[in-house]
């Protein structure tokens, strides 16, 4: 029972999470980020994946420090840092072999990708951390949100493609 159900919660979150830019709302957003990581958290912990626990724990804080970025003290660049940090202690924390680093690694690419302001930037670490991300599902044994990994990693490539590849690429008029 609780296999289905975690299958369901990462479903379930995982959608949400895919969809939840096409909100036109800053705080619809991060309110929905917020729920798709309590989601995750009962999810890995109904897995026994401890690393998934505690990475989306640290997204649960993320999230809400962005919320407030508008103020100075959510806008220091030490808030970087420390979820740099703390992103690549989880997997030592919470070790249960190497595949646990693959979680550490994309959750550090994905708050660069947040931090900085160059689009591009953003797109490219977006996409290098989808395989990770899927990886560490596929062996937590997370299987629909791996299947929803695909096609993040698609959505991506093809940003990247439409946005940053193509537009190099194409003939001036």
């Amino acid at each position: 029972m609780s296999f289905w159900a975690a299958q369901i919660l990462g479903l379930t979150g995982s959608l949400i999470s895919f969809t939840s830019l096409q909100s036109g709302s800053r705080r619809r957003i991060l309110l929905l980020q917020l729920f798709c990581c309590l989601l995750w958290v009962v999810q890995y912990g109904l897995l026994g994946a401890w690393t998934g626990v505690l990475i989306n724990l640290l997204g649960l804080a993320r999230a809400v420090v962005c919320s407030f970025n508008d103020r100075p003290w959510a806008r220091s660049p030490l808030w970087l840092v420390l979820f740099l940090v703390c992103y690549g202690a989880a997997p030592l924390l919470t070790w249960d072999g190497p595949y646990c680093l693959l979680l550490g690694l994309a959750m550090m690419l994905t708050t660069v990708a947040l931090w900085t302001r160059n689009m591009r930037l953003t797109r490219l670490l977006f996409l290098l951390n989808s395989p990770p991300v899927f990886f560490y599902n596929l062996i937590a044994g997370s299987y629909t949100s791996a299947a929803i990994e695909v096609a993040a990693f698609t959505s991506f490539a093809l940003a990247v493609w439409r946005f940053d590849l193509r537009r190099k690429s194409a003939p001036a008029h």
